[in-house]
């Protein structure tokens, strides 16, 4: 037998059984979110890790996992890197639905975070999310992500008429008197709103970190299969990356309050 052939044959079975395992298992156990209590604050905190570096760490038997997102509420900054140093006894996975990390003396819904992609639409939560923070005294806050800006040329002739920092910064203007004007609807709530620029996904849940959300309320769009199984609806990827609760209404139609 050619021993080439026979080498071939043996990386392959050691990529089956071995290699695509391990990988598959590491990928599945740093996938996960987790709690931790945080070594700067003393707090409980929240992190994800890097799955696929994880995997391929594993896998390579060299380098480490890397943090690449942890709990941004005020109280617990800075709680990065070290979380992974800890022992592995005093990580715990998160359980689908738990409410994220804050002090037990605070109440139970104080931040409501609404995404708004611009369209009448993505507003359909608005009866629901005045009701919410009414009943329960929360406030709201507004977000709509864009995509990063470019500079902004003239199909004439190519000359720059809004350099990137310019367009950022008129998107941003435009999308906050958007803000304004729904605010209107929502009497008696206090109400406020940012403007990010990136992957919608990644910028709402990093918001929704940052602020402390106690719940995400959001238009949902319907699917097809086809679009189910190419990309998935936003709020099933949120469902995915965030244990914040979701608050969802079909996106277009009006929910009660």
């Amino acid at each position: 037998m050619n021993p080439w052939v026979l080498l071939l044959a043996l990386v392959a079975v050691a990529v089956v059984f071995v290699v695509a395992p391990v990988g598959a298992a590491a990928f599945a156990y740093y996938r996960r979110p987790w709690r931790l209590t945080c070594p700067h604050a003393v707090v409980e905190a929240q992190i994800k890790v890097d799955a696929t570096r994880a995997a391929v760490a594993a896998v390579l038997g060299r380098g480490s996992p890397s943090i690449v997102r942890c709990s941004l509420w005020s109280r617990l900054r800075g709680c990065r890197e070290e979380c992974l140093q800890l022992p592995a006894g005093e990580h715990r996975s998160m359980r689908r639905g738990e409410a994220p990390p804050r002090l037990r003396s605070e109440p139970d819904l104080r931040m409501i975070l609404v995404p708004l992609d611009g369209t009448p639409g993505s507003e359909s939560v608005l009866d629901a999310v005045r009701g919410l923070a009414a009943a329960h005294r929360a406030t709201v806050r507004f977000v709509h992500v864009a995509p990063h800006a470019t500079t902004v040329q003239s199909e004439d002739d190519g000359r720059v008429v809004a350099f990137a920092h310019q367009e950022s910064a008129r998107v941003e203007h435009q999308v906050r008197a958007y803000f304004s004007r729904l605010a209107v609807r929502l009497p008696g709530v206090s109400v406020g709103g940012t403007v990010r620029f990136g992957e919608p996904l990644a910028e709402i849940v990093e918001e929704a970190e940052s602020v402390g959300a106690d719940l995400i309320a959001m238009a949902s769009h319907r699917r097809n299969a086809l679009g189910r199984l190419v990309r998935g609806s936003l709020a099933k990827r949120l469902e995915r990356e965030t244990t914040i609760p979701l608050f969802l209404v079909p996106y277009g139609e009006q929910a009660a309050a």
